[in-house]
């Protein structure tokens, strides 16, 4: 099967977790990072350690101690099926599909709406591997090649970049003329100078590739990526 890849914006958004354990924890700790209205879960057991602290640090996570019913998809946006049970997953993927739901099921991905693909996130920077449910250790190898490739060094650069990128359109130079600056960046050894803590190196390379309007600002943009302590 192929899959259609999407980034989704969770903003406003209300997420149904049905299932408390490990692998709903899971799902819980990547939604909330990314601000979505209401994030419930649905177990008929006690939360864990782990989960009770995410309740009571988040204002939109709630808990029902209970099990699924199928008038829980009813409201929700993206519903997350994994319980240990494979006939209650069932139901809550047969629930979601009534309601024109999007839903995730663990343990018979084929049977839901979509797929996670592995990820590794630097900041703004995400990189997603999926072979389409063909091979899930192939994808986490090469997700594990992309963690040593792409460090933390590279949620700096994300930064940097995405502060340089409105100051360059501001300046209202020809498209043409941005678009070489911007492929100079991204092809340029930033990310390496960031990781070598070389700031001066890094002021150099952007006073060479930045319009001297922007010469200003280079440094307030460097002090950001090499926080002095």
């Amino acid at each position: 099967m192929r899959y259609y890849p999407l980034l989704l914006d969770l903003t406003g958004m209300r997420c149904l977790v049905v299932g408390g354990g490990e692998v709903g924890l899971r799902k819980v700790q990547g939604l909330l990072p990314c601000s979505p209205a209401a994030v419930t879960v649905v177990d008929p057991a006690e939360p864990g350690p782990e989960l009770a602290a995410l309740l009571a640090s988040h204002g939109n996570l709630t808990y029902e101690r209970r099990p699924f019913a199928e008038s829980d998809a009813q409201g929700a946006q993206l519903v997350f099926a994994c319980t240990s049970s494979r006939e209650v997953n069932a139901l809550v993927g047969e629930a979601c599909r009534r309601c024109g739901v999007l839903c995730n099921m663990t343990d018979a991905p084929e049977a839901g709406s979509f797929v996670l693909p592995a990820s590794i996130t630097r900041g703004d920077l995400t990189i997603t591997v999926s072979t389409g449910g063909a091979s899930p250790a192939l994808s986490r190898v090469i997700r594990q090649d992309l963690e040593a490739r792409y460090g933390e060094e590279y949620e700096a650069l994300t930064r940097l970049l995405a502060a340089i990128r409105p100051a360059m359109l501001e300046l209202g130079r020809p498209s043409g003329e941005n678009r070489e600056v911007f492929r100079a960046l991204a092809a340029s050894p930033l990310a390496s100078m960031i990781k070598a803590e070389d700031r001066d190196a890094c002021l150099e390379l952007l006073r060479t590739v930045l319009p001297a309007p922007l010469h200003p600002r280079i440094g307030e943009w460097c002090d950001d990526c090499f926080p002095t302590v």
